[in-house]
């Protein structure tokens, strides 16, 4: 009797010191604190004998942070109820063949690159999540004459606007939401590397916010970003006369995307059928800056209708003298995942796009359209792609035209062996140009356009003869890709 009156009074102490600290908790806190418990009254004391009872306390439920876009391959580093913590890494080893009709060196060429070295870390604490990405090397880490180092990819904060964590809004470095090849990581893609197409297109990453609302099959985006591209260093006060921020739009429908800033192509097993459509568009007007603008400034992730070396217009009129161009685009893209049965899958993508700018001095525009599909048996994937971009006239470095209008077009055939999944694999793709523009250099050799753009400064007037020039060729290449990620 002894022993049970004393377990009796224990219980009671207990449930009585836990409803002093759910009082506390609760008033010392917000009303949807995520580490709120509930709990009764204590009861009064029974009896001897007739036994006591102990409410639970039971969690609030907590509105889930964004997903993590790589919890299937990251390590997970520490997992509580209110943190988490995830580190991985990507690299990738490229052995690229190309074969150009060259009057000064030898037709065939191999290169070995390493294009990609990234190490990423993704966490969340209650409600917050943030994603971090960092370029370790290969050509994402660039240094300009400026003595910029271009090694920080992502550094963004998800900050939840809505209780059930579906409206968040995205605030600090990231890709900018537009188009779907211009969002898919590249630890997940079909081939080896982005189509041919998104040299006209690509955004890349920028400064800004975003506001992300997903009420249902919905995912509705709206971002407002700086223009200038990312790892803008602070001390850089200059003088500069405002034109509009970067303001971009994305709409979409399906259950296809976990995370719409990290999207993926290669997905070897989906586990049912699912979709995304999606439309996206941007307009910015250019703003002055010091001697030149903003887009003109712009060091990477630039397309070749706001590149100087394509666009005749962007880099007219010189110091005081700049128009403030407008750029704009505006796409279309969707994606299907789809199991067929056994240990056979089907993937399909497809991207049209359209581009312009204008400013004081003319106007230059460009479209482009994508389409690939990729089966799946057990470990091995086999590939196609195509895609096409039709440049306007206006493209010409110094009075020299580049492209004239006739378009240029890419086929890609692949396969994909997984070793181990999306975290090792082996690429091999034939990517296959035609009517590719390919400058010429006197004296030294080729240098195919859609892939060296910067070098169309060949064209640059010079003495007679001396003076490079530009033709449309066919190009046929090969690559093979190792790739390991964790």
């Amino acid at each position: 009797m002894l022993l049970r009156s004393l377990a009796a009074s224990l219980a009671s102490g207990l449930v009585a010191l836990s409803s002093i600290a759910v009082a506390q908790v609760t008033s010392a806190g917000d009303a949807g604190a995520t580490d709120q418990v509930q709990a009764t009254p204590p009861a009064p004391d029974l009896p001897a004998g007739e036994g006591t009872v102990v409410p639970l306390l039971v969690p609030t439920p907590r509105a889930q942070p964004v997903p993590d876009p790589y919890g299937d391959v990251d390590f997970s580093v520490l997992h509580t109820d209110r943190f988490s913590l995830d580190i991985g890494g990507m690299g990738q080893v490229l052995g690229l063949g190309q074969i150009v009709q060259d009057p000064s060196t030898p037709h065939d060429r191999v290169y070995l690159f390493l294009p990609k070295a990234t190490l990423r870390a993704d966490g969340s604490f209650d409600r917050y999540s943030f994603n971090l990405q960092i370029a370790l090397g290969g050509e994402d880490s660039v240094s300009a004459t400026s003595g910029i180092d271009f090694g920080l990819l992502d550094l963004a904060f998800n900050i939840p606007f809505t209780a059930d964590g579906t409206t968040y809004l995205k605030i600090g470095q990231f890709l900018v939401p537009y188009g779907r090849e211009q969002l898919t990581d590249p630890g997940f893609q079909d081939f080896a590397d982005t189509s041919m197409e998104n040299i006209g297109f690509v955004v890349g990453r920028d400064v800004g916010l975003a506001l992300v609302s997903k009420p249902g099959p919905l995912t509705l985006i709206g971002g407002v970003f700086t223009g200038g591209g990312r790892d803008v260093p602070p001390d850089h006060y200059l003088p500069e006369r405002f034109g509009i921020p970067e303001l971009v739009a994305r709409i979409g429908i399906g259950d296809l995307d976990k995370d719409p800033f990290y999207l993926r192509q290669s997905d070897p097993h989906p586990d049912e059928f699912r979709y995304q459509l999606s439309v996206s568009g941007l307009f910015t007007q250019d703003s002055t800056v010091g001697h030149s603008t903003l887009l003109n400034v712009k060091s990477v992730d630039k397309s070749i209708l706001i590149d100087s070396d394509w666009n005749p217009y962007i880099n007219e009129g010189g110091v005081g003298h700049f128009s403030q161009g407008d750029w704009y685009q505006a796409g279309a893209d969707a994606a299907v995942r789809s199991p067929l049965g056994g240990s056979l899958s089907f993937e399909g993508e497809a991207q049209v796009d359209l581009a312009g700018y204008s400013n004081g001095y003319g106007s230059v525009t460009i479209e482009g359209a994508r389409a690939q599909i990729a089966l799946t048996y057990d470990v091995i994937e086999i590939g196609l792609r195509y895609d096409v971009l039709i440049p306007s006239d206006q493209f010409a470095y110094l009075g020299s035209k580049i492209t004239g209008g006739q378009p240029i077009q890419e086929v890609t055939p692949g396969a994909t062996y997984y070793i181990l999944g999306n975290q090792l694999k082996v690429v091999a793709d034939l990517p296959l140009l035609f009517h590719a523009p390919v400058f010429t250099e006197p004296g030294v050799g080729q240098y195919v356009g859609t892939e060296l753009q910067d070098q169309a400064s060949v064209l640059a007037p010079k003495p007679v003869g001396a003076g490079g020039s530009v033709i449309s060729q066919f190009v046929p290449q090969a690559r093979l890709m190792l790739q390991g990620q964790f």
